[in-house]
């Protein structure tokens, strides 16, 4: 097999003679991420006319930064760390918050999967094929739902093209690699034209990895590879628009640091150590519609998505727990963009586990929410505000859940002057509980723990007040600053309860008073100063979080405080970065819970565009951990066993036709 290096000297070679010597600069192509349209808020508002605290990784960065998760790709921004929990299965967190309260969408629906139910379950996307990641930085309940009680993401892909294509045939090839765990890595996509009004997309992925080099050696059983693909198309008409897309993902994937001690009652053997893998398989149909009107409605949109999710935890060659859903989301908003938007969201979940560790009972879960929201300004000053209704029905055998909740949110933006405004936003959520914090029993060894959920278990309230800081100047200058505080009412928490089931630590579902303080704050210029024929630009950014319980006490996994610094040059199609991120020591931990020391990620890299006719070109050489730490987040159920990777270099190549 080629390594990822071999690849793309291949591709080198076969492409390098086409090309014209004339370069294109970097900014021709990047985004200018300000003034992106973020659909993840109520009002499809830019970053920066919102009071919601909201950011984007989308252009040249999203491509030098993808790693083999979400929660990886996102890690490092203001505000997101991850769960770490081996190359693949790592999950985003938001503000110390993660699991069921950060959900996580394609293209504006829900992804219909069981990632959130363990840390263990991969998210079921590609980040491969994303064009732009949407961050929802605290309560996202109104549009999402109250399981959006922390944040949320949407990875925006070309799959729904509700607009005509600019070009009859169009494509990307992007192939990338490392040193780490000798990734392998390729995502292609066509779209084009097929009539007057007919338009189609189609996108195929594979990623490969081995163990994961670690400071002193091999990651163990860290292995994994994924592939996928869709096929959509779309009618655009003057007035209305609709498309639709198959899409399908498989995923095979090792849990290191798991070793599962087996009992043969027969025998009497013991074998242990044996490893644990995940097996993934997922189809699924997405729909979108838009009708554009004239008069007091701008649009009305209809989403919809249906997912048929399978999953298997392996021990050895044994399946330990199968897990299957039917999950389907419907959502229909009438809006006036930028103004108000009203909608119904209608979301129903069939899940089953069999085998003899499943830890959860089959159960149906309905949701149905109904939203209203809305701005108004006068002068310098906007305010927003809006209101959720959502009812949950929960039903399996042997017990069931219903209850209504409310959420709502009031927010302002102040304009001190021109470059500088002031935005604060008070929310209410109410999250409902989810099958598994009800109803859980049982050893869940992918997490190494003996699950109990509790019936009894209400409403989980919260209350975030959020006060932000925006600033942005025409000669490049631009801030984000925002400080919040979250307090909980029945916070549902995991707790040890110091007990042994089935060799493994006992926890159980509780409610707990709960507060999280934190900030972010993210400063930067893109072309501070004039260097011979390029510009220098530089970036500070950081956050912190704290979360303690209603006695005083530490909440466990809550990330450490960060600091970084970049350093950009530019000039012409040539771009060179440096980069260093400070993850402080967490010393405030949990009962049970171990301190994580700090370390200091130092990282480079170099691209470098070239266009052929109508192709353009992007090479990219990233090299991570410079300074090959020892690096663990706290935040990692597997901090313990699974540092993150040594000092690496990762190359890709990336073409648009």
């Amino acid at each position: 097999m080629k390594t990822p290096l071999s690849v793309l000297v291949v591709a080198a070679t076969v492409t390098t003679p086409a090309l014209s010597q004339t370069g294109i600069t970097v900014a021709d192509l990047e985004e200018r991420l300000e003034e992106v349209v973020i659909t993840a808020t109520p009002l499809r508002k830019k970053a920066f006319e919102t009071a919601q605290p909201v950011s984007v990784l989308a252009g040249e960065t999203l491509v030098t930064r993808r790693e083999s998760s979400l929660g990886e790709t996102l890690a490092d921004q203001p505000g997101v760390s991850a769960t770490a929990f081996g190359p693949i299965a790592s999950r985003p967190l938001i503000r110390g918050q993660g699991g069921l309260r950060v959900q996580t969408y394609q293209d504006g629906a829900d992804t219909l999967d069981v990632a959130a139910l363990s840390d263990d379950h991969a998210v079921g996307l590609e980040p491969m094929l994303a064009d732009r990641i949407e961050i929802v930085r605290g309560p996202a309940a109104l549009l999402f739902g109250s399981a959006a009680a922390a944040g949320a993401v949407n990875v925006i892909t070309p799959r729904l093209a509700l607009s005509r294509y600019e070009s009859p045939f169009a494509g990307t090839v992007e192939m990338r690699g490392d040193t780490a765990a000798n990734e392998r890595g390729v995502a292609a996509r066509v779209g084009g034209h097929a009539g007057e009004r007919i338009q189609f997309f189609g996108d195929l992925h594979h990623f490969e990895a081995d163990d994961l080099r670690i400071p002193d050696g091999r990651l163990e059983n860290s292995n994994g590879e994924t592939r996928g693909g869709s096929a959509g198309l779309s009618w655009i008409g003057e007035q209305s628009s609709f498309a639709i897309s198959l899409s399908g993902l498989r995923s095979n994937y090792g849990l290191p640091g798991h070793g599962h001690h087996h009992h043969d009652e027969d025998h009497e053997d013991e074998h242990e150590d044996e490893e644990i893998r995940l097996w993934l398989d997922q189809r699924r149909i997405d729909f979108a519609g838009e009708w554009r009107l004239d008069g007091p409605v701008d649009a009305v949109r209809l989403r919809a998505a249906r997912n048929d999710y399978e999953h298997a935890e392996l021990e050895g060659d044994e399946i330990g727990t199968f897990y299957a859903q039917d999950g389907k989301e419907l959502r229909v908003s009438a809006d006036r963009d930028g103004h108000w938007s009203i909608g119904l969201q209608w979301r129903e979940l069939d899940f089953d586990a069999e085998g003899d560790e499943a830890f959860l009972p089959a159960s149906r879960t309905r949701h149905l929410g109904a939203y209203a929201f809305g701005e108004t300004s006068f002068g310098v000053l906007t305010l927003e505000g809006g209101l959720r209704i959502e009812k949950q029905d929960i039903d399996l055998d042997g017990g069931d859940y219903g209850d209504e909740a409310l959420s709502g949110s009031i927010g302002a933006r102040w304009r001190l002057s021109d470059p500088w405004a002031v935005t604060l936003q008070l929310t209410s959520t109410a999250r409902h509980p989810t099958a598994t914090e009800l109803f859980a029993f049982g050893p869940h060894l992918a997490v190494q723990r003996f699950e109990i959920g509790d019936e009894t278990l209400g409403i989980e309230r919260g209350a975030t007040a959020d006060l932000g800081l925006q600033y942005r100047t025409e000669s490049g200058w631009s801030l984000q600053m925002n400080a919040f505080v979250s307090d909980y009412d029945e916070f549902i928490a995991a707790i040890p309860e110091g007990s042994i089931e089935d060799d493994l630590p006992v926890i159980r579902f509780t409610g707990v008073d709960a507060r999280f303080t934190g900030a972010e704050f993210d400063w930067r210029h893109d072309a501070l100063l004039q260097v011979a024929d390029g510009k220098i630009g530089v970036r500070v950014f950081g956050d912190y979080v704290r979360a303690r319980d209603s006695a005083g006490d530490p909440l466990p996994q809550i990330p450490p405080r960060r600091l970084g610094l970049e350093l950009g040059y530019a000039t012409g199609p040539l771009r060179l970065a440096f980069e260093t991120l400070y993850h402080d020591a967490q010393d405030e931990v949990a009962e049970g819970e171990t301190r994580t020391a700090g370390f200091t990620a130092v990282n480079a890299e170099v691209t470098y565009r070239l266009r052929a006719g109508t192709t353009d070109m992007l090479w990219f050489a990233r090299g991570v951990n410079l300074l090959d730490e020892e690096m663990r987040r706290h935040a990692s159920p597997l901090k313990e066993v699974a540092p993150l990777a040594a000092r690496h270099l990762a190359i890709g190549l990336q073409l648009k036709f």
